[in-house]
């Protein structure tokens, strides 16, 4: 990023001449923007935002101190300005910060892939990154910084001659996607799988399902949608809202990118892929048929950006996904395997989660479960949990023990504890940890260990005390 003060002025809709920029030079040139005052870099313009606890107009003088070349601040606070530094000033720095990154995001050539759905978002993004950058200039959201904060500090942080940019969009509100799409104004939209989350905000699968298809709206005709094409409401709302080509993909025979035969082993998953014209065999170092889908789709966009099926197949083979998704954990000290599937859950990805664990367990292997409340459920929360606890149940051969931490949890627990199977409940992670690690410590022959859960119930510090960083090996991050 190189931009100057007026360039800067006049992407946020003011002027030197309007009196936005207070203080400094219109020359000055920006290399990077921050959030954050302890992160400044030289050069860098500091934008205040609120916080929780305090506003970052307080740190404006520590940010210029650090080394940033300027910063925003709100007309309707009158701080201090510090010396030195370049002062631009904005209705609202948030506002100004999104439409300084779409100003940007405007002056690009680079091919840009947003990526929306209930589930697979951040696997599919890294997926499809690996793909494009063996053959493209290629920028992806770093991390999760897929909200209406990060998506601009993507965009402002990417190179200027970057030829495709593969960015998360986040959404837990009505609105949300379609404000993240102003700012990046993708050409390709691609939704990777709807189910029911953030039901707090967004009620019902249906009110996922609009929030979700924001993005498919907001495509140019000449743009193109690609979408899970297994679930027919969500096609039902593509078809109605998209003005450009619409491409699908899944396991049904009419999807244009179909995959068939998935077998999800301990070293791999492998399936067919299946296209009008070709059929090839696909294997991924990831465990979970949840994983063939996300490839099908970052297939299904690199094609139309024209890379070759049998290089994108190729890429793919070797590609890595995303920490805590499903990430594979080695403690050979212990004979345990981890599955750290905790970053996030619904009630879709925590059942995929189960079917996975099933399906990888070896015979006369010991299975323990580690599931933690599935947040943003709202009403619905109750009763999904119940139905998690009730699939447990089912599970054949049964897992040896379940742990379950969180008050919502205390559901699954209840279902489980109508059977055989062994199971504790725990209103915080640091007990549930102890007695896991305890739980290994005392039995012998092999273990799989599967922790899932939400983010807010920090259930990696499960995997955390269990593994020991001097004798543990990550298989798959």
């Amino acid at each position: 990023m190189k931009l100057t003060a007026r360039d800067i002025c006049t992407a946020t809709g003011g002027t030197a001449t309007r009196g936005t920029l207070v203080q400094g030079s219109a020359e000055i040139v920006f290399t990077a923007v921050t959030i954050d005052s302890r992160t400044v870099s030289p050069g860098a313009l500091f934008v205040p935002l609120p916080g929780t606890k305090t506003d970052g107009h307080a740190f404006l003088a520590t940010a210029v101190q650090q080394g940033a070349a300027g910063f925003f601040f709100a007309e309707h606070v009158h701080p201090t300005l510090p010396e030195g530094a370049v002062a631009i000033r904005v209705h609202d720095p948030l506002t100004a910060l999104q439409d300084l990154a779409s100003w940007v995001r405007a002056q690009s050539s680079a091919r840009v892939i947003g990526i929306a759905g209930s589930n697979g978002k951040t696997t599919t993004k890294e997926l499809m990154a690996q793909v494009f950058a063996g053959k493209k200039k290629t920028w992806a959201t770093p991390g999760n910084l897929n909200n209406h904060i990060g998506l601009p500090l993507t965009l402002l942080r990417a190179e200027e001659d970057v030829e495709v940019m593969v960015l998360e969009l986040g959404t837990s509100g009505a609105g949300e996607l379609a404000t993240l799409c102003r700012i990046a104004q993708p050409q390709i939209g691609v939704i990777t799988s709807i189910a029911e989350e953030h039901t707090e905000t967004l009620k019902d699968l249906a009110g996922v399902i609009a929030a979700e298809t924001e993005l498919i709206a907001a495509l140019p005709e000449d743009g193109v949608a690609v979408v899970y094409g297994d679930h027919e409401g969500l096609l039902d709302a593509v078809h109605r809202q998209a003005r450009c080509r619409i491409v699908t993909f899944g396991e049904r025979a009419n999807n244009q990118f179909r995959i068939s035969e998935i077998q999800v082993a301990r070293q791999c998953t492998r399936c067919l892929l299946h296209t009008q014209h070709e059929t090839r065999e696909l294997q991924l170092q990831l465990l979970g048929s949840h994983f063939a889908l996300a490839a099908a789709a970052s297939l299904a966009v690199a094609t139309e950006c024209g890379i070759a099926l049998e290089d994108a197949c190729a890429a793919l083979r070797n590609a890595k996904g995303a920490a805590r998704r499903m990430a594979v954990v080695e403690v050979p000290a212990q004979q345990l395997t981890v599955l750290d599937d905790c970053y996030n859950a619904n009630p879709a990805s925590m059942l995929q989660a189960l079917k996975t664990a099933t399906q990888v367990r070896a015979p006369g292997e010991r299975l323990l479960l580690v599931l933690g409340d599935m947040l943003e459920l709202g009403p619905l929360s109750q009763i999904r949990h119940q139905e998690i606890g009730e699939a447990v149940a089912a599970l054949r051969p049964h897992p040896d023990c379940v742990v379950t931490v969180g008050e919502d949890a205390k559901l699954i627990a209840a279902a489980v504890e109508k059977t055989s199977i062994p199971s504790r409940w725990f209103a915080t992670v640091e007990q549930a940890a102890a007695f896991v690690q305890e739980t290994i410590a005392h039995c012998d022959g092999p273990q799989l260990l599967l922790v899932k859960g939400s983010r807010g119930i920090r259930l990696e510090e499960v995997t955390l005390q269990v593994s020991d960083k001097s004798r543990t090996s990550l298989k798959q991050v």
